[in-house]
């Protein structure tokens, strides 16, 4: 089988074991199963079982398999649902994955799955045998009392469902279709076909009478008796959920006969009255003239129905044989050869109009088309910095209006596809909620898991890098940071603790913050620890305030565990964390209160592409500052600056704000060009809801920048946070400026 299928398939497989997750998450807080819950679960199982067995995965399918017969045992109220059940499923789920994953990779144990997959059949009949014994004794007492057994086998059954869910999609996509072509209405009808002959085996008379309606139709537009139109297709998806209703009260035994003959003739006058209207092609006798004109037209004779009226939904209208004349006949021949002559035959299949409602492209791709724009960018401020060279005898307005387009068109091209790499944080949030379900039964703790800002978008790239310092971060909060519940209450706390994770969009960063309201960091042992292991000394620590002692958690090698777990306690989760975080460009914070708990704050760039940026003159050399750090500009008059404290530092006060002032010439030691401070130019920009107000001596002009990560080509270095190449050929440095701000307060306001 070819690796490029199962590639497509194993990225829809990781999308609908998410899926599955979070409705079993879901299902387990509220302690039963809705009907909607039990059909998607179904659902999600039968696509899983019947794409992994198309694609090559034998053993993957094969352990499928036993987990769709068992929701469909649930949705058919064959099984009884208890916390048990919920519990089983789960697990289930999770070793499903952990065999999938490995066959993928081609190193499954074939002797282990074999005894997986025991295990789940022994589960599952042992699950049986606690089936509501109330229950089995109706659906007994109700089989006796039928006049014919219904036929309930696996295979039959599950032939059914894998039919009724070919014909729902069948006709789904006829409502995305103008046209039909012969492949539709062959595959429709065959599927429509196999199901009646299914049902009769299975001794469903009701259901199979009511689809021979439908075959008749369809044999019809099939063999182009019939014009197959939209207002079809939509009546048949409301005819099949009809028959959905019929099939189950069928199997359990549990309908009225009168009412159920009265649904057939429904469908039968409602099909009469279709193709009356959609028009009859020559040669298919409808009319029979010589029967009574005062009796209503039938399409399909049927001993059954009875012959009295009955009661019909408002979608169905009676068509007396006496409206239906010769002329009215003629009409509706040449009514059809006309729209024959016009229309041509569908060319498009099933399969291809499957295909093209979306496509999976590849991250590599988006991302070579993300460095094909990034040098379109560069190339476009080469052509700008050129035309500034060009003679001003010369006139080169036109050429700056061309470049202006240009500039335009590149833009909204790196629009696109920079939104073609941005998803919805909410992706990430969902992978959580069975990882602390889970550290919760293994530790023996209460957490409520609760999150917000889902909608804000993130690069995919960046949000896969953070899935990794994410989970150690909240590994480490369930492990370290959560009581028991014993000990919650016994600090008056509410037993259930509370794990929130919210992420906002902020002077072009994103912000993360995993609050919880657990015993917070013990920062005196983690300073203990810190010394111990060499990473500061015992005169650093008395220097040191909580926040910063907590943040030593992040040194190389240290752990507060008093053992290793399979959890924690080697000391290297929380180094991955930070050194993860700093290869996307961004920073962590930390927060702590004693009992009170902890909040990691994670702040990162908007985007690790493409930015616009001002050029600031600082000294003798020539920096880039994001445009979306910006919050304004000025040039302050002597009155708009104060000193305050023994060392004067400088203030600026601004419309009753007072904002600190930091001089970016002293933080990169650099010789200034106005030493007065009224001559140079501010930037006042805002972290943390706090703002500051940035020296520079110059502003110079914007222009559009390609992002290249400093660490990857060189090496970090404080306040700078990528460079790019400028227009000229030269190399441009971008200013990190929370990363500024951060060693400035701790150096002068702490």
């Amino acid at each position: 089988m070819s690796d490029t299928l199962k590639d497509f398939f194993a990225e829809e497989a990781v999308e609908i074991f998410e899926s599955v997750e979070a409705r079993l998450i879901e299902v387990e807080e509220k302690g039963t199963f809705s009907e909607d819950d039990i059909n998607a679960l179904f659902r999600d199982m039968h696509t899983l079982k019947g794409s992994s067995n198309a694609v090559g995965f034998e053993y993957f399918s094969k352990y499928v398999h036993y987990l769709e017969t068992f929701m469909e045992n649930i949705r058919d109220k064959k099984q009884k649902i208890n916390s048990k059940v919920i519990e089983f499923i789960i697990e289930a789920s999770d070793k499903m994955q952990v065999i999938f994953h490995d066959e993928y990779k081609n190193n499954l144990d074939i002797k282990e799955f074999e005894k997986e997959l025991e295990s789940l059949i022994s589960n599952i009949d042992n699950l049986k045998k606690e089936k509501d014994i109330t229950i089995a004794k109706e659906e007994e007492a109700k089989e006796e009392e039928s006049p014919k057994k219904v036929v309930k086998s696996k295979a039959f059954v599950g032939e059914f469902v894998d039919l009724m869910n070919n014909i729902n999609d069948a006709l789904d996509l006829g409502n995305k279709l103008d046209e039909y072509d012969d492949e539709f209405l062959r595959e429709l009808f065959r599927y429509v076909h196999t199901l009646k002959g299914t049902s009769l085996f299975m001794g469903l008379e009701f259901f199979s009478k009511y689809l021979h309606s439908i075959e008749t139709l369809l044999d019809m537009a099939r063999e182009k008796e019939l014009a197959y139109t939209k207002e079809i297709n939509e009546y048949l998806i409301s005819a099949m959920a009809e028959s959905q209703d019929i099939a189950d009260d069928e199997i359990n035994n549990d309908l009225d006969k009168a009412q159920y003959q009265a649904k057939i003739k429904e469908l039968e006058e409602g099909i009469a009255k279709l193709i009356v209207e959609t028009k009859l092609n020559k040669g298919y006798e409808l009319f029979d003239d010589k029967s009574d004109d005062n009796n209503e037209f039938m399409l399909f004779d049927d001993e059954d129905v009875p012959e009295k009226n009955v009661e019909l939904s408002t979608r169905v209208v009676k068509v007396p044989k006496k409206e239906l004349n010769k002329d009215v006949k003629k009409d509706i021949v040449k009514e059809v050869l006309k729209e024959q002559s016009i229309h041509k035959p569908q060319k498009q299949t099933i399969k291809k109009m499957a295909a093209t409602s979306s496509i999976r492209v590849g991250l590599d791709k988006i991302d070579f088309l993300m460095n094909r724009v990034g040098d379109l960018v560069i190339t476009k401020s080469m052509l700008f910095d050129y035309s500034k060279t060009l003679s001003k005898e010369i006139n080169n307005r036109g050429l700056i209006e061309r470049l202006e387009i240009i500039d335009r068109e590149i833009r909204e091209l790196q629009e696109a596809v920079m939104s073609v790499r941005m998803i919805p944080m909410d992706s990430v949030y969902q992978k959580f909620p069975k990882v602390i379900r889970d550290l919760c039964k293994k530790l023996d703790k209460k957490v409520n898991f609760v999150y917000d800002g889902e909608n804000v978008e993130i690069d995919k790239l960046m949000m896969e890098g953070l899935m990794d310092p994410l989970t150690h971060i909240i590994r480490n909060s369930m492990d370290h940071g959560f009581e028991t519940p014993q000990e919650r209450l016994k600090k008056g706390k509410d037993e259930v603790g509370t794990l929130k994770i919210s992420t906002i969009q902020e002077s072009g960063h994103i912000i993360i913050s995993i609050i919880d309201d657990g015993a917070g960091i013990d920062v005196n042992k983690v300073c203990q620890k810190a010394i111990g292991s060499g990473a500061i000394t015992e005169e650093d620590s008395l220097i040191m305030d909580d926040n910063e002692k907590a943040m030593l958690i992040f040194a190389a090698g240290l752990s507060t565990a008093d053992e290793v777990s399979d959890i924690s306690g080697r000391g290297v989760g929380m180094d991955v964390v930070q050194n993860n975080i700093h290869s996307l460009g961004g920073y962590i914070k930390i927060q702590t209160r004693k009992n009170k708990g902890t909040t990691f704050k994670i702040i990162l760039p908007l985007t690790l592409a493409i930015l616009d940026g001002l050029n600031v003159e600082i000294g003798s050399q020539i920096f880039i500052m994001p445009l979306n750090m910006i919050l304004e500009s000025l040039q302050p008059t002597k009155n708009m600056i104060k000193k305050v404290g023994d060392d004067n530092k400088e203030i600026l006060m601004l419309r009753d704000e007072f904002i600190p002032i930091i001089r970016l010439h002293e933080f990169f030691s650099l010789e200034p060009i106005h030493k007065n401070i009224e001559e140079a130019m501010l930037i006042v920009t805002q972290i943390d809801m706090n703002k500051v107000a940035l020296l520079v001596d110059n502003f110079l002009e914007k222009e559009q920048i390609v992002v290249k990560s400093l660490d990857k080509n060189y090496k970090k270095i404080d306040g700078i946070s990528a460079a790019t190449i400028k227009g000229n050929g030269s190399i441009g440095l971008i200013l990190d400026i929370m990363n500024i701000v951060d060693i400035k307060m701790e150096q002068s306001w702490n």
